[in-house]
């Protein structure tokens, strides 16, 4: 008997195998017209190369999406920072030289955060203590649990090769083509037309709040993730939910382990609604599998919160708890929260001056702050559209149709807001939360899924859809993407750079290998400014310095650290004489510091006999030799 005869490539008539009969066209066991509807079938299937092209060709128009996307994201960013040439890119998009009037500076210690991983002293699952800070001791970080330790550390190991400020740099432009990237993929993945997922992410890549909260705070520009929230609160609203073990489960583990690892606002908000979404669908539907989803995806966010936070934590175990490190004040709860009005409210540095001037008078008559929650013309529009279909909903009594993202968004309102739900439990004692102006990027994600969701299903003719998803675009490029700053601003940043590394070039040039500097006025770190002198300004020789040791820039509240303060209570000849018997080596002043820009400081010392000065070129920073 012969053997079953193949056809193209190793597809076996499977007819002929199965009854294991003589496959020899005329065995009569075999229907006839069966064996040639089963070689037409064969015959007509097309074969791999063709299935690949035939896929290739379908996947064009997204990749073509993908790519200009992330273009244009990158050219809108380079323009609004004015990133063009190689020594723009090795300058921060702004530095805090001398004060400028205002306590922005967390540049300088997301630099120094930089700086630390770079030389291995910031990584993760490990304690954190820095040589160059907090002399005579070292700087302990092991009291204030960061949480964004992993994108910190990959941030330091690129500094090794480009530099601090060009891997920040690099780090600001990859958070923004990141979200639009992850938005534009959740949008495609609920079956959005590809034009309005295009639309929706370049509004998301470009957020108002992404670029607002650059270069100050890197980490809560990070939230790239945040569209993944919206997959996995579908997956749970859905009445079928997620099955434990499938594949929707485990993405949405994977998801909640990342929350977990990244910016605490963004999940606590993550856990909050996948609790409510869960306990909402368990009542409705009686199901457990939406309780236990839930349940496993907040336990797989603990799970990263404490894996990234274990190192510290078992330092304060051994240690003692540190209850002066990190200390937050009620008034902030309120103060930071998220407001309606500021939803609305455009950037200083917006391109149309209308725009401009209802923003300076908000800056004017505001009472309390925001950090840049304006959604941007296509996200209110979003926003209003979502609105207005709950209310739409709500009166025709049509609950089914009340859309769940809504609900979201109104819990993200009651539980930020001012005098809302993080306000009752801040005035509980759990005030961490103080900025919930912050989860303004939430709504805009939300918002902006479902308009795009709901123009996708109203199947307008695709001239219509292309015209209006092109002005949309438009509409975002100018509305979004701010001014670049000045050539004075620039010159400015450029200038006070310059003029701190040739400060720390010479005083390294003046004292051996190791030498410690004594920082005056004294300062705790971390978030303790001064009237005129902004929190992380002595970390600024830090940055520069290749093996000076500086005394500011160990954690405050432990009482080894106390002793800076009892030194500036003595006088000045037995406060020069207790830092020179520690073992410093010279004094390094701020001018700022003083009300009379340290003038009176000086001429004293030189009345003592120290007479050998280093001055910075901007005159805010001078060094006198002790030893």
């Amino acid at each position: 008997m012969e053997k079953p005869r193949r056809h193209f490539g190793g597809k076996i008539c499977k007819a002929w195998t199965d009854r294991k009969e003589n496959c020899e066209p005329g065995a009569k066991s075999v229907d006839d017209a069966e064996v040639l509807s089963l070689h037409h079938k064969i015959d007509t299937e097309p074969d791999n190369q063709q299935l690949v092209g035939q896929t290739t060709k379908k996947n064009w128009p997204d990749i073509t999406a993908i790519i200009l996307l992330v273009a244009l994201i990158a050219v809108c960013w380079c323009y609004a920072n004015s990133m063009y040439a190689v020594a723009d890119w090795n300058l921060p998009t702004t530095y805090d030289g001398p004060y400028a009037g205002r306590d922005k500076s967390d540049i300088l210690v997301y630099s120094a955060f930089v700086r630390a991983a770079r030389d291995g002293h910031f990584a993760p699952f490990h304690t954190k203590f820095v040589p160059e800070l907090g002399a005579p001791y070292g700087a302990n970080w092991n009291d204030w649990p960061y949480l964004e330790y992993v994108p910190l550390y990959l941030i330091g190991v690129l500094a090794r090769v480009v530099g601090i400020f060009a891997a920040l740099n690099v780090a600001l432009i990859l958070w923004h083509t990141l979200a639009g990237i992850t938005f534009y993929f959740v949008a495609r993945y609920h079956k959005i037309d590809i034009l309005w997922s295009f639309a929706a992410a370049l509004a998301f890549g470009l957020a108002s709040f992404i670029f607002s909260e650059s270069p100050d705070h890197p980490m809560v520009a990070l939230c790239w993730h945040v569209p993944l929230f919206l997959v996995v609160w579908r997956w749970l609203s859905d009445p079928s939910g997620i099955k434990p073990g499938s594949k929707h489960f485990w993405f949405g583990m994977a998801v909640g382990f990342l929350a977990g690892l990244l910016n605490p606002y963004y999940f606590a908000v993550f856990c909050q609604i996948v609790l409510l979404t869960a306990a909402v669908m368990l009542i409705r539907t009686h199901k457990l599998n939406h309780l236990i989803s839930g349940l496993s995806f907040i336990t797989a966010t603990a799970l990263g919160l404490v894996l990234i936070n274990l190192s510290p934590w078992l330092y304060q175990i051994r240690s003692g708890r540190n209850q002066g490190a990190v200390v937050r004040e009620f008034q902030w709860v309120e103060i930071y929260a998220l407001k309606a009005l500021d939803l609305f409210v455009p950037p200083l540095n917006h391109h149309w001056e209308t725009f401009r001037n209802f923003a300076q008078w908000r800056a004017h008559v505001a009472i309390l702050h925001d950090e840049g929650s304006y959604l941007g013309i296509v996200g209110t529009g979003a926003l209003l559209l979502l609105l207005l279909s709950a209310i739409r909903a709500a009166i025709s009594r049509n609950s089914l149709h009340l859309p769940a993202a809504a609900f979201q968004v109104l819990w993200i309102f009651l539980f930020f807001t001012t005098g809302g739900l993080n306000a009752i439990a801040a005035a509980a004692g759990f005030s961490y939360l103080r900025a919930g102006c912050r989860l303004s990027i939430v709504i805009l994600a939300i918002s902006l899924l479902y308009a795009a969701d709901w123009l996708t299903r109203r199947r307008t003719r695709p001239q219509f859809s292309a015209v209006a998803a092109g002005v949309c675009c438009v509409i975002i490029l100018f509305d979004q993407v701010p001014t670049p700053p000045s050539l004075e601003e620039k010159s400015a940043i450029t200038r006070h750079i310059t003029s701190d590394e040739k400060f720390v070039a010479e005083i390294e040039s003046t004292f051996p290998e190791g030498a410690m500097v004594f920082q005056i006025p004294v300062m705790d770190f971390p978030e303790s400014p001064l009237r005129t002198e902004s929190s992380y300004d002595h970390l600024r020789p830090y940055l520069y310095t290749r093996h000076l040791r500086f005394s500011f820039g160990s954690m405050k509240g432990r009482p080894r650290e106390q002793w800076q303060h009892d030194v500036e209570k003595l006088s000045l000849l037995d406060a020069v004489a207790e830092v020179k018997r520690r073992g410093f080596s010279a004094l390094c002043v701020s001018r700022v510091g003083y009300p009379d820009g340290a003038r009176e400081l000086e001429q004293n010392l030189r009345l003592l006999g120290y007479n050998e000065e280093i001055q910075s070129a901007e005159g805010d920073l001078f060094c006198v030799r002790l030893q």
